[in-house]
């Protein structure tokens, strides 16, 4: 009964950092870029004063297609799922076999139901935002893929409980380690990367015709989305390397070096936002495609044994 209550303790931890968190990582970002560029910046809660208003508004709906309406709440779904299957400490919150292969799908999901979203009104900036983001997805992805396989191969599992504890430290899992890197900020859509949103180009991309309370859903689910990504990725910093985790306060350690780093990160990624320019969309797809061969490589090392 104590170990029951323990794993449901963290997960209910895990459940309110997911739901919480990202709204104020984007908080710090918004922070970290405003003072980057010699302003005040707004507060770290202004993220979710935006989600709120937005929350509270109704949404216009220029068509009468179900998937303009049903897209954001689909996503939010899929981004939430996404970080029910990530480690919290040393507990899981929903925790199966072959795991990392519904991580990776529900993750891709986001994205489509955003491509789709755009596709389903009769907008020409839409319809572009939701092209390119289908160029993003289609290079990235496979890139994610391989990348995962070198991490299950090394482990010996798909499922990522398996992974965070049996990865052994190789030149491939360092390599994997730097594109997964690139890969999971290409696919979070950072800047340079925001090309489908690009709002000074196409007007907010697939999300130009999304209004009022169906926008606040989608900012949600993108907001969650890249909470779960760069959660994956430090658990995976952090968790492979500590040892057995087979006590409650080391648990509980673990989830606030988890915190920590995820904190840590975001004024990271603001800097690179503030001091980068948003690439065009074909150089993107080059610089996709060129990782993607560097990750072909790292899985031939790991076959190797390297």
């Amino acid at each position: 009964m104590e170990i029951d209550a323990v794993k449901l303790g963290f997960s209910l931890v895990g459940i309110i950092l997911l739901l919480f968190l990202p709204p104020y990582l984007d908080g710090i970002a918004r922070r970290v870029r405003a003072r980057l560029q010699y302003r005040r910046g707004p507060p770290l809660s202004q993220t979710w004063y935006d989600l709120q208003k937005l929350f509270a508004l109704p949404s216009v709906r220029p068509t009468a297609s179900t998937i303009f309406t049903w897209a954001p709440y689909l996503a939010l779904a899929s981004a939430i799922s996404a970080a029910l299957l990530l480690p919290y400490g040393n507990v899981i919150p929903v925790n199966f076999g072959f795991n990392l292969v519904v991580f990776f799908y529900v993750v891709v999901m986001v994205s489509v139901f955003l491509i789709l979203a755009g596709l389903s009104v009769q907008n020409a900036f839409s319809h572009i935002g939701s092209s390119r983001e289908m160029q993003i997805v289609l290079t990235v992805e496979p890139l994610i893929a391989i990348l995962y396989g070198v991490l299950a191969y090394n482990a010996g599992s798909l499922s990522i409980s398996e992974i965070v504890r049996n990865l052994h430290l190789t030149p491939s899992v360092l390599l994997t380690y730097a594109i997964l890197a690139y890969a999971l900020y290409v696919e979070s859509g950072f800047v340079p990367f925001d090309v489908a949103e690009a709002e000074q180009e196409v007007i907010g991309g697939p999300l130009g015709e999304y209004s009022g309370r169906l926008l606040g859903v989608f900012y949600y689910a993108v907001y969650i989305k890249r909470f779960a990504l760069l959660w994956f990725f430090v658990s995976l910093l952090t968790l492979p390397w500590l040892g057995p985790i087979d006590t409650a306060e080391k648990a509980a350690l673990v989830l606030a070096l988890q915190f920590l780093l995820t904190i840590a990160f975001y004024p990271i990624i603001a800097a690179l936002e503030a001091t980068n320019a948003r690439l065009r969309v074909d150089h993107v797809v080059k610089m996709n495609v060129r990782m993607f061969f560097a990750g072909l490589i790292v899985l031939a090392m790991a076959f190797m044994g390297w």
